[in-house]
This record gives C-alpha cells, structure tokens and sequence, in this order.
C-alpha cells in the first residue's frame, strides 16, 4: 500500500494513524460534510483482476453489512469505495487508544476496570449477534478506549473479507491467539466463536498470560485445539474462584459449553463474587483432606510404629497420594468429578494419616525391594537350585532360559505355600529337594516374564496431522482420499498411521499445492500449504485491428492484445466508434496460451489511433461526450474527422481539447490538470 496516498475518493488524506496486515488507516477530511474521518485503506496487491473484483464485491456486501449495526459502541460505517485500485472505507475518527496500547503500557488490569470494558463490549457484540453478524477478529487492536471513557468496536466484516482471496502468504491470518477451535479449524463459526475471542483476552487481562502461547503458528493452532489452559488462580492464588470460573467456561472447547450470549457473559461478570462455588465445564472439584500440621508430619515414635501392620484398605489409598494432600483447597481441572472422603480415625495417640503415611511407606519399600529381586534375582537362583550337585561344569550352563523355572511366582504368601511349584521348594529347602529339570519344563512357560517387562514399550503406530494454508477453503485430500469437510485455512487430522503420506491441498484457479508428509507415531506432522494463482496467457485479435480491447472491465489497449490473467472464464469487451460495444468470452488455461479472433461485421469503415494522457493520471475519458472506457493513460481509435475529447478527474475542474483523427494515425493528446 502506497505511504504517499493523498486522497480517496472525495476524501483528503491528513496523515497515517497506523498500518497492519490488512491495511493501512489514515486521518482524513470529508470536504462535503465538513467533518474528519478514518479512513482504512486495504492490501489488494497481487490479486487478479477477476479476484479483484470478486474481492471487492464481497467487501462491499460486508461493508453494508456493517454499516447497519447502529450501536453507541460500534464504530460507524460511513461510506465505501474504490479510488485508483485502491479499495477503502471512510469511518468514525476515533481520539483514545486501543486497548492493546493500554495493556502494552499497564499490564495487568483490575478487575474493577475491567467489568464496565467487558459489559461495553458485550453490548455491542450482542447487538451485531441480533443482526446474524460475527465479528471473526475480536483482539485487542480492535477494541478501541476513548478518553472519555466509551469503549468501541472496530472492524466489523471485514476479517470474514480477508480469509478469502488474497494470495499472498501472510496477508490473511494474523496471529490466531484470539481464534476459537472451530474457526482455526475452517469451520462455520457464530456469535460463540466472538465469545471465545472475549474469554482469551479475559484471561490476558487478568493474569498477564496468554492462554495459548507458542513459538509459532503451529504451536498456537494446536494448544488452542487439544490443550486447556492452565486455570489462572494455579497462576495466581489471588484470582477470584468465580472470576475463574468464568474464565473457564468462555474458554470451553465446546461452544455449546461456553456462554451462548454475550449478555450473559457481561452479567456473570459483574456478578462473578457470587460464583465461586460452581464447577467450570470439563472441569472437576477436588475436596481435599483437612490440613497437616507441622507436629503429624514428624518422625513416629515407637507408640506410632507399634500399629504398622495394620494397612489400611486399598479404598483409602487415593485419598493419601500427593495430589491430594494439600494445606488449602482450590479449583483444578481433572477429567471427571471425585469427592475424596477423610480419613477414619482410629485413636486419639497418633493422627490416622501418619498411620497411613507409615505403612504406605513400608509397604512400598517391601514391594520396592521384592519387584527389585522379581527383575534380577530369578535366573541365577532357578539355575543354582535346577542344576544336580555332580555334574559336570559344562552340563551346568546348558540349561537355557526358556527351560528354567520361574521362581518369582511366590506374589503373597499365601501363593507360596498353597501353589509352591517344585522348583520354588527347592529354592527354600536346599539342595535336598531339588526337582528334577524335566519336571520343571511345564513351569519354564512363565520365565520370559521379566524380560518383558523391562522392554522398551511399543512405539505408537498413529500420530496427527496439522495442515494450514494461505487460502481458505480449499479442499484437503491425503493419499488421494478426501472429504467435503477436510478444508482450511486450518484442518487437524489425528489418528494418521505412521509414516508417509501425500497432502494435496487444492483450489478452483489456483495451481495445487502438494507435500510428502512422514508422520512419527505420537507426534504431529506440518504441512503449510502457499496455494498460488493459476495463470493463463490469452491473445485477443480483432477485424479491424486497432480497437480498445477490455477484459474484465480493465483496459489493455488497441489490438492486438496479449495478458496473463487468471484460469477460467473472462469477459471481452471490444469498444467500437460510433457503434455499441461488443462483448465476447474467453477462456484461459493453465500454462497454455488461447488465441481469440474476432470479426466484427460491418467494421471496414477506416479509423485513427487516438492517445490521451494526462497528469495526474486516473482520469475518465470522453470522446464526443461519449465514454471510451477506462482511465488515462488510454487508446482507441475514432472515425478520421474532427472529435472533442474531454477529461475529468476528482477534486478537477474537466478539461477539454480538440483533435484531429486521420485514417491509421497517431493523434496523441495531453492535458494537466489545474486544482479548483
């Protein structure tokens, strides 16, 4: 976008405010109302003329759009336009900040700052959410503080206009930080997704954290799929547990969980003390045992060590783990509802859970040490007790593994003796008892046992796909297969069967993108897909020669003409003198180049070359009052004989010039425009 734009349609540029991905924003003055405006500029470069004008149709549906969502805190949309190429929108000046140079300068904000922000914001969404409008792009640039205080909502529309057409990687999607799940994915969002962009700035807001960093797109994309995030009291402890709780809920993945109306989000925030009870969705409440003083957690005395083989049931286990020991109670986000009863009493002398703690304790160092000689005690103490006393050495190491018995079957003692094998009452009787190694071979079954136990588990057999691209809504197909709902910008796949996969990503008019993607079992494979513009060369002949060929609506001057444009259907417009245009197709493809010929009848009658330049350029053309099409610099042809050529251009007071037209001359003509 050209820094040294001075006007915009009726609009004078004053100054730049401010240039982003989309656009730039200028201070500007409307000469008809008298009153100044901002005007925001958007990036077309690299866009076909045919995407040119999709794109600018569609801007324009949105734009009215938005136009009609009259609201105090609503920026209003006053006009649209196009000036020169350059596609704009003449809105509300606005005086304050955004809030994302507030947080920028402060950080953190109180909550009591917050709340009337929130209920502003909220007001104006629900109002847009009445009119079956999503904003798409709420963050904190397009929140807007002004100094007295009213809050206002910017950019209504037109992020849905950007996600689609623009060719140029990195000119669609910004950042997607503030993205709900659906929309990273492609999918059709409503007022929920605006809701989730609320509740990620919420959290930012209250605790200095994004809820979904990364190091880069992918990462976010991802965390903002599959990952919660972590709760802000585990951030801070002085968070409010209903100010969590709503931040919890407006963060649901689910947007059937989350807030179904702004209002509602607006009135649980100004009312967010009295929720601290509530449960967040998907999230559990963990009632903690009662705190533990310093004095229960001290070394047991021999009165506390006498009760030690008391264990306590395996009912009473969980409570006593460390996740549920705790010296306060607080919200966390497990994966189901458990309410942790307390420990029973048993005396008065020693706390239960010291009981328990000790026993645990001795219990674990008891299975410890026998897990400990189950992995490396049995082969030496099968094959001491197996082999007789008197045979020879080499006989001795002849027995192989998979013929010794297992002597770690023993778990309990209650096994040891009521399911002794032979080969364990060998082990524990001496040499006296030794079985005789052929009977032992029904027990050998069981001796690969420990060796598998302390081999390396199998790697995952299926990890994910993650595939972005700088266009949405082309089709996604993986090894040839594909689905109507497998489009981007963004698309997740998981299950994928490790490996190598071809990712085709594809668009009507654009050249496909495609990639060998190897997929690691448990891990996520990346495929960012830059789809870029078919293009096609096209050559358009007519008889006579020497007349204005347009294509698109856009002047390509006398022909013959030869352009590169998009594949697919464009519109031919021939302009002829004294006669009304004709109009024709064509049809360009891919990397291959169509002639076109046209014969106009009756065109025998002789004519002369006429180009008209001007300065500064831009201006409309009319010969004999009649107009030729197209801006200056320009050409085509008139009948040999006197013409009037008339130029005029915006802010300009129309300039006239005769001239003379000789049959397959050159007749140039030049004018300067002076201001008014």
């Amino acid at each position: 976008m050209a820094s040294t734009l001075k006007k915009a349609g009726r609009y004078e540029v004053i100054s730049e405010l401010g240039r982003g991905s989309m656009g730039v924003v200028y201070q500007g003055y409307d000469p008809v109302i008298g009153r100044t405006v901002a005007i925001k500029t958007l990036l077309t470069e690299g866009l076909a003329p045919q995407e040119f004008q999709e794109y600018k149709a569609r801007f324009q549906r949105e734009a009215q759009a938005a136009g009609v969502l009259t609201h105090p805190n609503i920026v209003t949309v006053y006009d649209f336009g196009e000036d020169s190429g350059v596609l704009y929108l003449a809105m509300e000046y606005l005086e304050g900040k955004s809030l994302e140079k507030i947080v920028a300068e402060q950080g953190v904000l109180p909550i009591e700052t917050i709340i009337p922000m929130y209920d502003q914001v909220c007001s104006a969404l629900d109002h847009a959410h009445t009119h079956n409008i999503v904003h798409r792009d709420i963050k904190p640039a397009n929140i807007m503080i002004l100094d007295s205080g009213l809050v206002k909502v910017t950019d209504f529309g037109i992020a849905k206009v950007m996600t689609v057409g623009m060719t140029q990687a990195g000119q669609i999607l910004g950042t997607p930080n503030y993205m709900s799940p659906e929309q990273v994915k492609g999918r059709a969002v409503d007022g929920r997704a605006d809701i989730f962009s609320l509740g990620v700035i919420l959290y930012e807001l209250v605790t200095g954290e994004k809820p979904f960093g990364g190091q880069n797109i992918t990462t976010v994309i991802y965390k903002i799929i599959n990952e919660n995030p972590i709760p802000p009291r585990e951030l801070d402890a002085a968070i409010h547990p209903g100010l969590n709780y709503i931040i919890n809920k407006v963060l649901a993945k689910n947007p059937d969980e989350r807030y179904q109306t702004c209002r509602q989000l607006a009135e649980d925030l100004r009312t967010y003390k009295n929720l601290g009870g509530q449960a967040s969705p998907s999230a559990t409440v963990v009632f903690h045992a009662p705190p533990i003083s310093a004095a229960q957690l001290e070394a047991p005395s021999e009165q506390t060590a006498a009760p030690a083989p008391e264990a306590p049931t395996s009912a009473t286990r969980p409570a006593l783990t460390p996740a549920a020991i705790s010296v306060d109670q607080q919200i966390i986000r497990p994966v189901s509802v458990q309410v942790i009863p307390p420990v029973t009493t048993r005396g008065r002398a020693t706390h239960p859970l010291v009981w328990v703690l000790l026993t645990l304790v001795i219990a674990g160092a008891l299975g410890g040490g026998g897990y400990f000689l189950f992995l490396h005690k049995p082969g030496p103490a099968i094959r001491q007790v197996s082999v007789p006393a008197n045979p020879p050495p080499s006989n001795a190491g002849a027995t192989s593994p998979a013929s010794q018995p297992e002597s770690t079957a023993p778990a309990t003692p209650a096994e040891a003796t009521e399911n002794q094998p032979a080969a364990e009452a060998s082990a524990k009787t001496g040499p006296a008892e030794t079985a005789k190694p052929e009977k032992e071979t029904p027990v050998a079954s069981v001796a690969p046992t420990p060796a598998r136990s302390g081999r390396a588990a199998p790697a995952p057999k299926f990890g994910q796909l993650l595939v972005t691209s700088n266009l949405s809504g082309a089709q996604i197909s993986i090894d040839g297969r594909s689905d109507p709902g497998w489009v981007t910008p963004h698309a997740v796949f998981a299950d994928i069967h490790a490996g190598t996969h071809l990712v085709t990503v594809s668009k009507d008019g654009y050249d496909d993108a495609q990639q060998s993607v190897t997929i690691e079992g448990g891990r996520t494979g990346n495929f960012n897909a830059q789809l870029s513009v078919a293009m096609g060369e096209v050559e358009i002949k007519t008889n006579p020669s020497g007349l204005e060929i347009l294509i698109d609506g856009k002047s390509f001057g006398p022909s013959p003409v030869q352009a590169m444009v998009t594949t697919g259907e464009h519109s031919v417009t021939i302009m002829r003198p004294g006669q009304d245009p004709h109009h024709t197709t064509v049809v360009a493809k891919s990397g291959a180049a169509v002639m076109k010929t046209v014969t106009l009848a009756g065109a025998t009658t002789p004519t002369g070359i006429v180009e008209v330049r001007t300065i500064p350029p831009g201006a409309s053309v009319l010969a004999d009052n009649q107009p030729v099409g197209g801006t200056t610099p320009t050409s085509f042809r008139l009948a040999p004989g006197h013409h009037v050529i008339t130029v005029y251009r915006s802010g300009s007071r129309p300039m006239r010039q005769e001239v003379e037209v000789t049959i397959d001359g050159v007749s140039k003509v030049q004018m300067t425009f002076l201001p008014q």
